[in-house]
């Protein structure tokens, strides 16, 4: 088994979880907090903050072994499959939703008579040709894709400087209260879970281990992905008008240009969506091969369009946008931020009864 380096494992967790929170959430975080979303960013990265020495505590516990062969070794099979299968529903409903968005926003936006099936299938086949190899294959793809990410983003959030007023931010705690705050932190953090259950999984295959200062890198940057294009949405459109568009992030680049002959700059976020929905989709289906502990190249094959065809299925689904958001707010962000700690949670106690079996033999002698 090829590892990776840190930094390609950030390239891979910044491009697979930045979709999640540089544009699914935003929509719903204005929706549950106004302009005071932006609280409710930092108070949901303050909370995984305080909460990452768990995480860090179960990442030491299973001392750069793959999860479900701890489990194993340490209790039996029949609990690293029920583990496993937590895993499991957490990253199929998480890919699932990466197709149905980016289907739908390229339906609404750039592609308007393309059929969600065609749409989907050219989606799904790009990022199943890298996700059925190794891990490293798709840390190459996301560390050629992310530097013009960063940098289109940069130049998005700068080239909008003049169409923005920030005042519109204020005032604080006004129009919302504590509660509408709190209530959307839930969705931040929700958001921001899965990068933990990434880092369980994926550790064995890094060449370090990961140490809280990674952590906190991951965290700030993760922050900024977040809260950047929040506030830019309330400062270009207002929050009233933030509240109605459903990609507020994406319509920041309809306002671009440069100068007086180059406007409809928006195309470059054709190539950051579509460079996050390949790294997410892709690792996606490389984990769920990992989930089932399938390590034949042609059982993987198999499993993977297997769980592709059920992806279609559901994305070309009769399902309204309307209902789409809805499961997004009220079950997708809450189930899975509370699904994704059940699961640290279980983890961490497990490894501490085992800890506490090996000091006990190791007294004994």
């Amino acid at each position: 088994m090829s590892k990776i380096s840190i930094s390609q494992f950030f390239a891979i967790l910044l491009l697979a979880t930045g979709l999640s929170n540089h544009v699914l959430v935003i929509p719903i975080l204005i929706n549950a907090a106004g302009r005071d979303a932006w609280l409710s960013v930092i108070i949901g990265y303050m909370v995984f903050t305080i909460f990452s020495p768990v995480v860090l505590y179960v990442l030491k516990g299973i001392n750069a072994t793959s999860v479900f062969d701890w489990l194993t070794t340490n209790y039996s099979r029949f609990l690293s499959r029920v583990i496993g299968l937590l895993f499991l529903l957490f990253f199929v409903v998480a890919g699932w939703i990466t197709l149905k968005e980016t289907t739908m926003w390229t339906d609404e936006t750039y592609l308007f008579e393309t059929p969600n099936l065609v749409i989907a299938l050219f989606l799904l086949g790009t990022s199943f040709y890298i996700s059925y190899g190794r891990l490293n294959v798709i840390a190459i793809c996301a560390g050629v894709l992310l530097p013009l990410v960063i940098i289109f983003g940069i130049f998005v959030a700068i080239g909008t400087i003049p169409d923005k007023d920030y005042m519109l931010v204020t005032p604080v705690l006004v129009e919302n209260t504590w509660k509408d705050v709190f209530r959307g932190a839930l969705f931040s953090l929700g958001s921001i879970i899965e990068v933990a259950l990434l880092l369980l999984l994926l550790q064995h295959q890094v060449i370090k281990r990961i140490q809280f200062k990674h952590m906190l890198i991951l965290i700030l940057f993760l922050c900024i992905l977040t809260a950047g294009p929040l506030l830019g949405s309330i400062a270009a459109f207002g929050v009233e008008e933030a509240e109605r568009m459903r990609f507020p992030a994406f319509f920041q680049w309809r306002i671009l240009g440069l100068g007086n002959y180059f406007n409809h700059l928006d195309f470059l976020s054709i190539y950051q969506w579509l460079s996050g929905n390949f790294i997410r989709l892709a690792a996606t289906l490389y984990i769920l091969t990992q989930i089932l502990q399938i390590h034949s190249r042609a059982k993987r094959i198999f499993v993977q369009l297997f769980i592709c065809f059920f992806y279609i299925l559901f994305t070309i689904a009769p399902i309204t946008d309307e209902a789409f958001f809805s499961f997004l707010a009220n079950y997708y962000y809450i189930g899975g931020g509370i699904l994704g700690i059940c699961i640290i949670f279980i983890l961490t106690v497990l490894i501490a009864i085992a800890n506490g079996r090996r000091n006990k033999a190791h007294a004994k002698k």
